[in-house]
């Protein structure tokens, strides 16, 4: 409830009346009124797909190697292809580091994090997208890692680890790549072992 004072304070305030807009002016703000049906059939339409062809980077990979089977990693080679090809008719593209949006010219810590994502993602079984939508087909496995992803990026982001345009942040950032790695190379030497046992 509002106080007296503010009752008072606001007594000459009216609402503005609502704006009655003609059917033409409704058609040219289409996108407005309907972006976010678009937006979610879309997201819809690519998460059906990217799950009916199994889409995972990881899973192309050890396809690519383990089966001569290429057709996961001609998949990405098609979305890159395709965003490449958006990108140039955009405008968007500017090759090398310099004026990405949220890029930094650290390259080895490019590097390093991706290794990051990468072996955890073979450890894990599937890249991001597939434990995405692992979790969306009710693996909880799969939820647990999603739940993690969302931790870690909160983490990364409240305690300055995560980068920016301007570097590898204020925190040490080098030190948690590091700890990652040396926990991953645990985690792979106990199964090994585990395998050969």
């Amino acid at each position: 409830m509002a106080s007296e004072y503010l009752k008072w304070k606001y007594r000459n305030v009216r609402p503005d009346a609502p704006v009655e807009r003609t059917r033409k002016q409704r058609r040219q703000n289409w996108w407005h009124y309907h972006k976010w049906h678009v937006i979610l059939a879309a997201a819809a339409v690519v998460g059906v797909l990217a799950q009916r062809s199994r889409l995972c980077m990881a899973g192309g990979i050890r396809d690519a190697v383990l089966f001569r089977d290429f057709r996961l990693l001609s998949a990405f080679g098609a979305i890159f292809l395709a965003v490449f090809l958006g990108n140039l008719a955009l405008g968007g593209f500017h090759p090398g580091f310099a004026d990405q949006p949220i890029a930094h010219s650290q390259w080895l810590w490019n590097l390093l994090g991706m290794v990051l994502v990468g072996w955890g993602s073979v450890l894990l079984g599937g890249c991001p997208l597939r434990q995405l939508i692992l979790a969306g087909e009710g693996n909880t496995d799969s939820a647990v890692t999603v739940a993690g992803f969302i931790v870690g990026a909160a983490v990364a982001h409240n305690f300055g680890l995560a980068s920016s345009g301007t570097g590898i942040g204020t925190g040490p950032v080098a030190l948690t790549v590091g700890i990652g790695l040396a926990v991953l190379a645990v985690i792979s030497i106990a199964n090994m072992q585990k395998l050969e046992g």
